[in-house]
């Protein structure tokens, strides 16, 4: 009996629990289903793009790399300290004005220039990855340096357009992809400085005509399915400060034809840039051009001649459509160092805030002369750039110029 009483209350707990239980659920709150994960957007994706300007070679700069103990030749210490900077970007764009005729054609600098091939590996490995050629000096060795030079920069995986050696090379479009955009180059020069290619091969230099590189956008744009046009112009006036009407009549009408991005050269002078049709909304027809770098490197006299930037590009992709759009746009004024070191002259590219830093520091002895230099050259850099908008502006880049290795990504 005393069982049957322990059994009658133990299922007496349970169906008194089993109401409680369902007492409570119908009272709850009904169950709502969780809410969606909010979505994390991704930031786009920036791609930055480098040009300097005239790459030249002097007789005093072939004699400063030749090597007595070998007799190799190594311009590597020409470039490094702006190495880090170039290297630092996705795409790195010169000018080269030299040829790559070999050592039977005889090495030389002005008027007719031709350097020892090792340079173009020096170039490689400072961070270049397209070398224009289309310049007045590309054919100073006639038509077998120009074939040559083409050879050197393919030897040492150097992207190039300008110069060709068959029409088949003329008539494909240079497109270099970076970060999944496709990127269009071309290279066009005034002309030749009287010299001509072989009768028969007339496609071995692009010449600027306007409707010809216009055909070349478009045909860039709808068979190579370029999404951003680079095109590097040859032109204007030797060591004239601003740009002639001619030059901005060739650049207006190229904007409004597809260009996205005009880069100059030949001035041998820094000339200004600008930025067209800004809109507050992401658009690449917010264009941007530079009528001139000024050298590279060089060793012309003056302080125009020897003060250049390295102009950085900042373009947009955007993260939904892919489509680039002009974001932004730095320099870093950079001058070319001539100094006296083992019985001969060296040359050296400053980036010269980093410079005027090393010389406070005391990490690199400057001259006074040398210090007066720099910095003539910075505020004649920052006037003759000088702009009110925001969009382009100077990179501050005053750190010593050991400090410049620790660049990896700008």
């Amino acid at each position: 009996m005393r069982k049957f009483y322990l059994g009658l209350i133990l299922l007496l707990f349970l169906i008194s629990s089993s109401a409680c239980n369902l007492y409570t659920e119908a009272s709850n709150e009904p169950n709502l289903p969780a809410p969606a994960p909010v979505p994390v957007l991704k930031e786009d994706e920036v791609l930055v793009i480098s040009a300097v300007g005239d790459i030249m070679m002097h007789n005093t700069q072939l004699k400063a790399g030749y090597l007595s103990t070998s007799g190799d030749y190594d311009y590597s210490t020409f470039f490094t300290h702006v190495k880090p900077l170039l290297s630092a970007s996705d795409l790195a764009i010169g000018n080269l004005e030299t040829t790559f005729a070999g050592a039977k054609a005889g090495y030389s600098g002005y008027p007719q220039f031709n350097s020892p091939e090792i340079l173009a590996s020096n170039l490689k490995n400072t961070g270049f990855d397209v070398l224009v050629t289309a310049n007045n000096h590309c054919l100073d060795k006639r038509q077998s340096g120009l074939i040559s030079t083409l050879d050197t920069l393919d030897a040492v995986g150097l992207f190039h357009t300008g110069t060709f050696r068959t029409q088949e090379e003329r008539d494909s479009t240079l497109i270099v992809e970076k970060k999944g955009l496709k990127i269009a180059v071309f290279s066009y020069t005034y002309g030749t400085n009287g010299l001509s290619p072989d009768k028969d091969k007339p496609y071995s230099v692009n010449y600027i005509a306007t409707d010809k590189i216009i055909t070349d956008i478009k045909k860039a744009r709808a068979e190579d399915s370029a999404q951003l046009v680079i095109v590097c112009l040859h032109f204007g006036l030797e060591y004239q400060p601003y740009p002639n009407d001619e030059q901005q009549q060739i650049v207006k009408r190229l904007f409004e034809e597809g260009a996205d991005i005009i880069l100059g050269s030949h001035p041998h002078v820094l000339q200004p840039a600008f930025i067209y049709n800004i809109e507050e909304t992401k658009d690449i027809d917010s264009k941007f051009a530079i009528y001139s770098f000024g050298n590279f490197i060089s060793d012309q006299k003056g302080l125009e001649r020897l003060t250049s930037i390295i102009l950085n590009l900042y373009i947009g992709i955007d993260r939904e459509s892919g489509a680039p759009y002009f974001k932004e746009a730095s320099y870093i004024p950079i001058r070319t160092r001539r100094y006296r070191q083992d019985g001969k002259y060296n040359f050296e590219i400053l980036p010269i805030e980093a410079a005027l830093a090393s010389s406070n520091s005391r990490l690199e002895h400057f001259s006074i002369q040398e210090i007066n230099d720099l910095e003539a050259s910075l505020e004649y850099v920052s006037k003759h750039l000088q702009t009110d908008n925001p969009l382009f502006k100077l990179k501050p880049l005053d750190i010593p110029l050991e400090g410049l290795q620790l660049i990896k990504k700008w």
